[in-house]
């Protein structure tokens, strides 16, 4: 009976033994991959960091202008692969009129007798009560008429306009912007995606964003888009408001994704550049 008792406390012992190395071994590959994760966030946001950096200074803004061309880094341990855009390229949720909706809406697929109803919607939605004003023609220098504060406060707004599916959503997210004041779309800061959502062809886009890397490359302004949607385009000053974004990958396969939005149109004040959105995620 005493060997019985001690077989089983020792098979006892052994089932502890191992349960508690398998529980360690888990929580310490926990621990591993946290500590990757965080390294991979930092990575994400040293991107932020980086990019600005770059657009602060005017020469080399001539060399990394922010029209959504991918920038790829290696730091530390790590690539991180950084796109950034003036939102001059990208299409002001405000103060777009019905038709370039619909060109944007066109460009998400759906389908053209729900257009007009989805353009009025997303009108309806943003300003009430003024909608005939919002098509009003632009200044000379290219800024619409001042807004009154109704209207979308972040593009998340749009969901919640009657109509807006999830995968339309998610279509046109990337492509807009309500931190400006500028009506119209700048093709010179304009990223691909938003080109091809304003007519051109592909072959067209894949021409243009080349010619217009070779041009910064240079140090020349951007090249004429040759694009047959005059109501559409402006070149106007940058708007000096950047969407970044930043992907990071470690040696070991950790991502992360900081999304931000930085407001740099006082630093020639003295002021520190402002951060008006950030959006973590992997």
């Amino acid at each position: 009976m005493a060997l019985v008792i001690v077989l089983w406390m020792t098979a006892l012992l052994a089932v502890m033994a191992g349960s508690f190395a398998y529980s360690m071994r888990i929580e310490t590959r926990l621990a591993v991959s946290m500590v990757e994760r965080v390294q991979a966030q930092e990575l994400a946001e040293a991107g932020v960091a980086y990019a600005l950096a770059w657009q602060l200074d005017p020469e080399a803004r001539k060399q990394w202008p922010p029209n959504g061309d991918e920038r790829v880094w290696s730091f530390g341990v790590g690539q991180l692969r950084i796109q950034v855009v003036d939102a001059s390229g990208l299409i002001n949720l405000n103060t777009a009129d019905a038709e370039l909706l619909k060109k944007l809406l066109t460009a998400a697929g759906v389908a053209s007798g729900d257009q007009d109803r989805l353009a009025e919607a997303i009108l309806e939605q943003r300003n009430p009560d003024e909608r005939q004003r919002l098509g009003a023609k632009p200044s000379a220098a290219g800024f619409s008429p001042r807004l009154r504060p109704a209207g979308f406060e972040s593009i998340e707004d749009l969901q919640q306009v009657p109509g807006m599916t999830p995968a339309i959503y998610a279509r046109i997210a990337s492509l807009m912007t309500v931190f400006s004041q500028h009506r119209g779309v700048n093709p010179g800061l304009a990223p691909a995606r938003v080109l091809l959502a304003l007519g051109m062809d592909e072959r067209a886009v894949a021409d243009y964003v080349q010619s217009r890397a070779r041009a910064a490359a240079d140090g020349l302004p951007p090249p004429p888009v040759a694009i047959d949607q005059g109501q559409f385009v402006s070149f106007q000053m940058n708007a000096n408001v950047y969407h970044v974004r930043v992907i990071a990958e470690t040696a070991t396969g950790a991502t992360a994704l900081v999304e931000a939005v930085i407001d740099n149109q006082r630093t020639n004040l003295g002021k520190l550049p402002r951060g008006l959105m950030w959006r973590d995620g992997r």
